[in-house]
């Protein structure tokens, strides 16, 4: 059977729809077509966030605590792709891969030429808002930032390669392979906070926006609908993963919408890590299987173990601030950076993320940019930089 799109386009298969009246109603048509498609979206996104908010307002009695109640560390995944020996290593395994499933395999291993120094920022936002925090785990592969004290008592640097317990899947540039290993890091507590290295703080934070009193994860939804339907090749991973776990909880929990997680640091448990890789054990193989970003993996922290900690009661679903925008893009426009620059510092929330442009080099003077707008927000070096480096 045909729908409104398919319609369109056999119409405006058989004839130039540039010039003639018919050919601007046919255009006329799909706009209308798109843009009820989209009023429908924004419908369900509503809806969804609506039923959200009644759960929430159920659970508002779990306080979090004022206090530090829990022994809770941060954990980092951090590399240099800009680290032409690490990024020479990645390109020796990618060659010695016979699979041709990969999503965007030249977005993600393009090398850029310089690095945005995330890390530095984030880190000084963590130490400047938020509270309760005993140690800091950064999991590495064979790399550490120069600046980085790595002898201050609140580091402990992990090598991915001692927590990935098999070696079939070892080295791995699938980032979501190497956080499912995450509850393999030595001394790490039973909660923590995951956080990568392009998020950022802007408020006071403390373990009660992670958590509840009882101890249940807070997960705070996005305001978009997790995409459904078969992956390719020519999406992005993480847009492949959340379709193969809406399947799985599909098949384990019944057909529903499901609104994605926000991409902010993650609150998380170690009991919940370990039964999410026996409960779905496939799911977990095929995403450590996958050294780089495929459409057999899974979204597993950044979605299928929050929804499978909502469906055990051991999550609190936060509803989305529709309003309320945290993630940024920066690229090699510098107008457009100029905007994201300003809005950051308009806003409200108390975090936010900005992403680096994917698959391009940008310029260093767009580079500069961004270290300026960073040292503006961030000043004042963290207590885990070395005192040498004069930034």
């Amino acid at each position: 059977m045909l729908n409104g799109f398919d319609v369109v386009r056999k119409i405006k298969s058989k004839q130039d729809s540039s010039d003639t009246p018919k050919g601007s109603l046919i255009t006329l048509l799909t706009r209308i077509i798109r843009s009820l498609a989209r009023i429908f979206e924004i419908s369900r996104i509503v809806t969804l966030s609506g039923i959200v908010e009644l759960r929430h307002l159920f659970m508002r009695y779990r306080r979090g605590p004022r206090d530090r109640v829990w022994d809770i560390d941060v954990v980092y995944l951090w590399s240099d792709p800009s680290d032409s020996v690490w990024a020479e290593r990645r390109q020796q395994v990618l060659e010695g891969e016979i699979r041709d499933d990969f999503c965007r395999i030249g977005v993600q291993t393009t090398r850029p030429s310089n690095s945005l120094d995330e890390l530095r920022y984030s880190l000084r936002s963590v130490d400047r808002y938020l509270k309760g925090i005993r140690l800091i785990h950064i999991v590495v592969d064979g790399q550490l930032p120069g600046w980085l004290d790595v002898d201050h008592p609140k580091i402990r640097i992990v090598e991915a390669r001692d927590i990935i317990t098999n070696p079939d899947h070892y080295p791995n540039y699938n980032t979501q392979a190497i956080e499912s290993y995450f509850f393999n890091i030595p001394g790490l507590s039973d909660q923590f906070i995951y956080f990568n290295d392009d998020f950022f703080l802007r408020r006071k934070m403390s373990v009660d926006d992670f958590y509840a009193s009882d101890g249940l994860i807070r997960v705070r939804l996005g305001r978009a609908l997790s995409p459904r339907g078969e992956p390719s090749a020519e999406e992005e991973g993480d847009s492949a993963g959340h379709k193969n776990v809406n399947r799985v909880l599909d098949a384990c929990f019944g057909k529903h919408a499901r609104l994605t997680v926000m991409h902010r640091p993650y609150a998380h448990n170690k009991l919940l890590l370990e039964f999410a890789s026996e409960r779905f054990p496939e799911a977990f193989e095929a995403t450590r299987a996958s050294r780089f970003r495929s459409i057999s993996m899974h979204a597993l922290h950044s979605f299928l173990v929050p929804y499978l900690a909502s469906h055990a009661r051991c999550a609190d679903l936060v509803p989305p601030r529709l309003l309320e925008k945290d993630m940024f893009c920066w690229g090699i426009s510098g107008v457009e950076n100029a905007k994201v620059a300003e809005r950051i510092r308009r806003m409200r929330g108390k975090a936010f993320c900005i992403q680096e442009e994917r698959g391009v080099d940008i310029p260093p003077e767009e580079i500069e940019h961004f270290l300026r707008f960073m040292s503006e927000l961030f000043s004042e070096p963290s207590r885990f930089e070395l005192p040498a480096d004069g930034s």
